[in-house]
């Protein structure tokens, strides 16, 4: 009973101590994101190229963007800990297949989330283009995804998918 006791601290320092590590990379990711902002290439300054975007229409989204970084960064923080949450789990030979399946269903959560959050990037971008911006916009994002490559894994013959692929590429 007092091993198991003890167990329970120790189990409640590590997490604190993972808390607390999660809060500081909120903080220094914030702090560093406003700072440092001007000396990185970012996807951002990579789209305005691409697509073009008017100085308006950059200020615009990096405005509309902030939020949406600043909750993709946590949720990626999170799922990273949740994958080492996983990865002991599954080292430790007293993990029952609930507490695995548990953890995985939460790591397929904020996997989910993590995507909305990409989503909502794309469309606050698309949401300032034009017409031919954002069709260029979703000619890059087919590029970005390598969605054509993903046939090849496809078991499907005759699948209608590929033919949308191709008639957007050309």
């Amino acid at each position: 009973m007092e091993s198991k006791g003890k167990a329970v601290k120790w189990l409640n320092i590590f997490l604190l101590v993972i808390n607390i590590s999660a809060f500081a990379t909120f903080l220094f990711m914030n702090s560093r994101q406003e700072i440092g902002f001007d000396d990185q290439y970012s996807s951002d300054e990579f789209l305005r190229d691409r697509l073009q975007l008017s100085d308006d229409q950059y200020e615009q989204i990096l405005e509309m963007d902030q939020k949406v970084f600043r909750n993709y960064q946590l949720l990626l923080d999170i799922e990273c800990e949740s994958n080492f949450e996983l990865i002991k789990a599954l080292s430790s030979e007293n993990t029952s297949n609930e507490e695995i399946s548990e953890i995985v269903e939460k790591i397929g959560r904020y996997h989910g989330l993590v995507k909305k959050q990409t989503v909502k990037h794309f469309q606050n971008i698309k949401s300032i283009c034009t017409e031919e911006q954002k069709e260029l916009l979703d000619a890059l994002l087919l590029e970005m995804m390598e969605v054509g490559d993903q046939c090849q894994y496809c078991n499907k013959e005759n699948c209608s998918r590929r033919n949308q692929i191709e008639q957007k590429k050309n």
